[in-house]
């Protein structure tokens, strides 16, 4: 008998959530962190970033390996490397055995990420499919905000150790309620592996929107990963810091929806789009320039959450559905290059400079930058179009 396939997407949410919660752990403490083990902004951006290195090379052959070895074995598969990577770095007492939890947990993420969306998509048919994705994407966001505002709480009670073993114990939840919930309408069977298949083209273009996602996204994530310490070196204490950023990411959950709603009714896409990676830009450059940035924060959250759906979208006017599991796999794979080499970056930046605030000038150059990227892809398309 099949489980009812919204208390499957609840238990989908539930687990993914406790992605975005892993992820956020290091930038939560990174003002302990540095104290603590000795390490510079550097390190600290280095170890935000490793959670999306091996990603790089996962992301192509994930869905592959659901389709060898059935979706529901390898979700499962991808929040226990995830749960494990928790009780890693709990238990390790260094930089070292802390990057390769972060390692560890960024794989599990990036097979859980490319698996669920084709069982959401293999659930929902029609428009319930739209809300059905619409719930499942906003579990990220919902999991770096639930982080934000209890994880500097569980560093100062019981050390940043406390974060990453909850932080396990999370993946590990969300592991068993899809192991209990989640049973596939067919069972699966173990089938040969597809050709990767795409052509040049279709290569360039859906790299192009893979490279717009990444740089518009830099910025919010420049908030989320230097944020907290920024806020910390003005004078918060760490538990202020999380509860202030928490609150713009709660509108970022409100703004995604709403800019889908919007960009439907415009029917503007580019229009969309470039207004809100420039206001975007200006918006998180000017942060470090206040001495209260909370309401720019807000304002951030909302110029980089409504054209969310409208970026996404980009993966499928680029890629024909044949090729689709191929192009997907190469769009997530800039995604997490970026994810990974930004935080990096950023984290140098700051170590040269000796103020978080300069993560956020960073920031707001990708994101215009993303407008660049995004006329690059249009021209492509247009001459294209003009070929045929």
């Amino acid at each position: 008998m099949l489980t009812n396939r919204w208390v499957v997407l609840g238990a989908l949410f539930v687990a993914r959530s406790a992605l975005g919660f892993h992820f956020q752990s290091v930038a939560s403490v990174a003002p302990l962190l540095v104290e603590d083990l000795g390490i510079d902004f550097t390190a600290i951006g280095t170890l935000i970033g490793l959670f999306s290195l091996l990603g790089v090379l996962t992301a192509l052959p994930a869905g592959f390996l659901g389709q060898r070895f059935g979706e529901r074995r390898v979700c499962i598969f991808g929040l226990a490397l995830m749960a494990l990577s928790g009780f890693v770095m709990w238990l390790g007492d260094g930089y070292a055995m802390i990057a390769v939890g972060r390692m560890i947990a960024g794989t599990g993420g990036v097979v859980i990420t490319v698996i669920m969306v084709k069982i959401v998509g293999d659930l929902f048919e029609g428009k319930e499919v739209v809300t059905a994705m619409a719930i499942l994407m906003n579990s990220w966001p919902v999991g770096i905000a639930i982080g934000l505002w209890s994880q500097g709480a569980l560093a100062e009670t019981w050390g940043w150790q406390a974060v990453f073993l909850v932080a396990g114990i999370g993946s590990f939840v969300g592991m068993l309620l899809v192991v209990a919930v989640y049973r596939p309408g067919v069972p699966a069977v173990v089938r040969p592996l597809q050709r990767l298949a795409i052509t040049r083209m279709e290569a360039a273009k859906v790299s192009l929107a893979g490279i717009v996602w990444v740089l518009y996204n830099a910025g919010y994530l420049m908030v989320l990963s230097f944020g907290p310490a920024m806020l910390v070196m003005r004078g918060l204490d760490i538990v202020a810091a999380g509860l202030l950023i928490a609150n713009a990411t709660f509108v970022y959950m409100f703004a995604i929806p709403l800019g889908g709603w919007l960009s439907e009714k415009l029917a503007r896409p580019n229009l969309v789009m470039v207004s809100c990676f420039a206001l975007g830009a200006i918006t998180v450059t000017l942060v470090p320039l206040v001495d209260s940035p909370l309401l720019l924060f807000i304002l951030a959250a909302i110029f980089i959450g409504i054209p969310t759906g409208n970026v996404m979208a980009l993966t499928v006017e680029t890629v024909p559905a044949e090729h689709r599991n191929t192009g997907t796999g190469l769009y997530h794979t800039w995604n997490h290059a970026g994810l990974f080499v930004g935080p990096a970056l950023a984290g140098w930046i700051v170590t040269q400079t000796g103020d978080p605030a300069t993560a956020m000038f960073f920031g707001g150059t990708t994101m215009a930058l993303a407008i660049v990227a995004l006329g690059a892809l249009r021209v492509l398309q247009w001459r294209e179009a003009r070929a045929f």
